[in-house]
């Protein structure tokens, strides 16, 4: 197995070859960034809310939020999507920078019985497409689309304009700030993980979906994404500096390349499991190339092993007999 020499890819990734310098095709074909376009600014004072925000209570989504309200001071709505994995520390960060920067948050909880036959049903799901599952791990890849589906619902329907998430530069990287995408486009975006879980649960799994039928009948209050990065400097300590004063602490139980979840130690231990690489690696990697990341810390990272404990934890909830009284975490 071969490393990059400027990142740190592996060429047992699906998309990874390096060539005879030692270089890996992304970095070979990295190229300027597109300047920044601004897109005129969101104008849309006077509304409750502004922007609805998923957010997750970790160190990205944090400055996220702090971003929204003090850069550019919006009317910003947190919507916490509880898939029954956060830790107790998480949520204890949640109230304090929502306090903090006086934002409404609302927890959406959906049924633990509900959540685990997802996770579960995608640690067998073999139909995933190879690109995605180099960029995350099964289970991430269908959380993160709950987590989509159940933002982009709360903003149709609360009759919000912009949706933000805490996206880092490595997991998403475009020029524009803001973002309209057609209905048919979300709608396609979620098609295939939407059909998985109906074609597998029918409709025991609905709840969590994003109907067809409600982008169809509000097709003028479809909300916009808003990428607060594009016009700020990702540099992580400056961002743990930011959120500490706002009284945001590093949780103890999560894993290097989490700062609020216990299922991704999990996601990331069996995603390695089955694949061969670290599903943080295309990110970091990315990260490293820009030169906003250290090429060792990325390293240690993917090379740092998940807390056995973490892991058993996470396989004990995912496999609760819920006839049968069972430990609170």
């Amino acid at each position: 197995m071969k490393r990059c020499k400027k990142c740190i890819l592996t060429d047992n990734f699906y998309s990874v070859h390096i060539d005879d310098n030692g270089l890996c095709n992304y970095c070979n074909e990295s190229k300027e960034k597109n300047a920044n376009i601004r897109d005129g600014g969101i104008e849309t004072r006077g509304k409750k809310y502004d922007v609805v925000l998923a957010y997750s209570g970790g160190k990205d989504s944090t400055y996220t939020l702090y971003l929204l309200k003090k850069k550019y001071d919006l009317n910003v709505l947190a919507i916490i999507f509880d898939n029954g994995y956060l830790s107790n520390e998480t949520y204890k960060n949640i109230k304090n920078i929502c306090a903090n920067l006086d934002v409404d948050y609302e927890i959406i909880c959906p049924s633990l019985q509900k959540l685990n036959s997802v996770f579960k049903h995608a640690l067998i799901d073999e139909s995933l497409p190879k690109k995605s599952l180099e960029r995350a791990s099964a289970i991430c890849t269908y959380c993160i689309s709950l987590v989509k589906m159940t933002v982009y619902k709360e903003a149709i329907l609360k009759r919000i304009p912009y949706i933000a998430f805490g996206w880092t530069p490595g997991q998403i990287n475009i020029g524009k700030q803001i973002v309209k995408l057609e209905p048919e486009i979300i709608k396609a975006n979620f098609y295939s993980i939407k059909n998985k879980l109906l074609k597998e649960f029918g409709n025991h799994c609905s709840s969590l979906l994003l109907d067809d039928d409600l982008i169809n009948e509000n097709i003028e209050y479809i909300p916009s994404l808003f990428y607060p990065f594009v016009d700020d400097e990702y540099n992580e300590e400056k961002i743990f500096e930011q959120i500490s004063q706002l009284g945001w602490k590093k949780p103890s139980k999560t894993d290097s390349n989490s700062t609020n979840c216990l299922l991704n130690s999990y996601a990331i231990f069996k995603h390695k499991e089955k694949y061969g690489f670290h599903p943080y690696a295309m990110e970091l990697a990315s990260l490293v190339r820009e030169g906003v990341l250290d090429k060792e810390k990325a390293m240690e990272r993917i090379l740092t092993s998940e807390d056995d404990n973490i892991i058993q934890l996470v396989e004990n909830r995912l496999n609760t007999d819920f006839s049968k009284p069972s430990e609170v975490y």
